[in-house]
């Protein structure tokens, strides 16, 4: 991860399935929303290593950023 890059990471994530030779694969697809870029990955654990070198390279986030996000409220109908 480059030292200039901020600390959190945002991607889209599409996962859909596929079929070949009988077996059920899930293919997958990231766009990074920063920058538009987007890659694709034949399999899911393609995706998690992928994942995995994004965020072993960098520094972690500082604390205050790590604490677990206050949950969405939505009103009831």
């Amino acid at each position: 991860m480059d030292k200039h890059q901020t600390t959190s990471l945002s991607y889209l994530v599409r996962l859909w399935p596929t079929g070949v030779a009988g077996q059920h694969l899930w293919r997958a697809s990231l766009e990074n929303v920063q920058s538009g870029e987007r890659r694709g990955f034949a399999n899911l654990e393609q995706l998690f290593v992928f994942l995995m070198e994004q965020t072993e390279h960098g520094d972690p986030p500082d604390a205050q950023s790590t604490a677990e996000p206050a949950p969405i409220r939505r009103p009831i109908s």
